[in-house]
């Protein structure tokens, strides 16, 4: 487990070799997750909280880390009245995103090109903050996660996702493989593995960051103690991801 204690801000001027160049992969990135029944599970139980939960109407909605906006139109879907805000720093994401939510009609979301560890929001501003497979890369995560308790309300929840266990390429490849098969994809599958040669790179660099120390990898009670040390409240945490990742639903304490 990396210290996160420890980690100094880390805002990059260069991609390394043993970090994710989140442009290279923007362009293959929904092929890939929309071939993937593990990363569209994470939307489908996403959802489904939203569904128990008694977010107002017009929730103020920020996902931290949002990439292409997979989960803020997801959850327009549901909440179409609400104010969303997608953060995220890489200009190829975001295009991507732009487009999504002007398809999909999302009526309120302000795209906002920065770094987790620098964006500033007021206090007590979120009904949710949900930040999917984004975390690990950040650092310090201890500051991230402390701004995100400062923005949520009294009552408002943080959905967090976040990889934990080093990555095996070849399994997600294989894996990726068999679910194709099972549902006649594989034409499809073989199309997008010759497509996405980049994918299979930037997961790569992505191994070689865990290795390296430059992201952060835990264990799933390393993350819950992570979030209790940050001042939430951890309601559920669980292993996701075929076990690469952990989910946990959070309110932050008030004592």
């Amino acid at each position: 487990m990396t210290d996160y204690n420890d980690a100094p801000t880390y805002i990059p001027s260069k991609v390394d070799s043993d970090e994710m160049d989140w442009a290279a992969y923007a362009e293959h990135y929904d092929e890939m997750c929309d071939l993937n029944p593990s990363y569209q599970h994470n939307i489908k139980v996403l959802t489904e909280y939203i569904r128990s939960w008694n977010l107002p109407s017009n929730a103020e909605i920020c996902d931290l880390g949002a990439g292409t906006g997979n989960f803020i139109r997801a959850i327009s879907r549901i909440l179409p009245n609400s104010t969303f805000s997608h953060v995220d720093f890489d200009a190829s994401m975001n295009k991507l995103a732009r487009q999504k939510y002007k398809d999909s009609n999302v009526k309120s979301v302000s795209i906002i090109e920065e770094y987790a560890q620098l964006v500033v929001f007021e206090s007590n501003r979120f009904d949710l903050i949900i930040c999917v497979n984004a975390l690990y890369a950040i650092s310090p995560q201890k500051q991230v996660l402390n701004n995100v308790r400062s923005w949520l309300k009294k009552d408002g929840k943080f959905f967090v996702i976040d990889f934990g266990r080093k990555q095996n390429t070849l399994d997600w490849t294989w894996y990726l493989f068999r679910e194709s098969i099972k549902y006649h994809r594989i034409g499809r599958y073989a199309r997008a593995l010759i497509e996405a040669r980049e994918v299979i790179k930037q997961n790569r660099r992505t191994s070689k960051g865990q290795a390296s120390g430059r992201y952060w990898t835990h264990s799933t009670s390393e993350f819950a103690n992570t979030l209790v040390e940050s001042g939430f409240v951890v309601e559920e945490v669980f292993p996701c991801y075929r076990g690469y990742a952990d989910l946990a639903v959070c309110r932050k304490s008030t004592s």
